[in-house]
């Protein structure tokens, strides 16, 4: 990751989406973008934001940063540009261009189950709702994972379901031997 100094290197504006991220250089994959910046809440102070919930980062099992600017203002799309490195970390993830809309994709961070959205982004590979990690299926999680862009906290939970199935699938077969 290049620690490209941020002085300069995008706005906030409104875009097609509403208020947004515009990259105003270009990125290249593995740049720093911003981090993300805000108080510590816990799932019950996103609730108490009410028409806001959404505000908030997940960083852990009941940890947000309830975002400040220019954070509050990214966009989601299910073809991000970018994504999450140590819980608060924006960095590109593909090539991006000057004037093109920084964006995230939302599920990279969300597992508390409680939260979703009819998504908006337009992109050709869109979901339709924006949910959390585990629903998206197996071959863009191993995608996001490879980049290194999924919260540490569900990159734990995801080991233990690992480990969880790896034993239920031994015991299994350890029953079905002793027949």
């Amino acid at each position: 990751m290049s620690e490209l100094t941020t002085a300069g290197s995008f706005e906030v504006d409104r875009g097609d989406l509403g208020w947004g991220i515009f990259a105003r250089r270009e990125f290249h994959r593995g740049d720093y973008i911003f981090t993300f910046t805000g108080p510590l809440i816990d799932f019950d102070g996103t609730v108490a934001k009410g028409e806001r919930e959404s505000d908030p980062l997940q960083i852990g099992e009941n940890l947000y940063i309830d975002l400040e600017e220019p954070g509050r203002s990214i966009n989601h799309s299910c073809a991000p540009n970018s994504g999450v490195i140590e819980n608060r970390i924006l960095i590109a993830i593909r090539s991006i261009q000057p004037g093109e809309e920084i964006s995230l994709d939302y599920s990279t961070t969300m597992g508390d189950g409680h939260w979703t959205m009819i998504c908006a982004c337009g992109n050709a590979s869109c979901r339709g709702v924006i949910r959390d990690f585990e629903y998206l299926d197996q071959e863009l999680r191993q995608s996001y994972l490879e980049l290194n862009v999924v919260q540490g906290y569900l990159r734990h939970r995801l080991g233990e379901q690992l480990q969880a199935d790896r034993h239920g699938r031994g015991e299994m077969a350890s029953k079905d031997f002793r027949r």
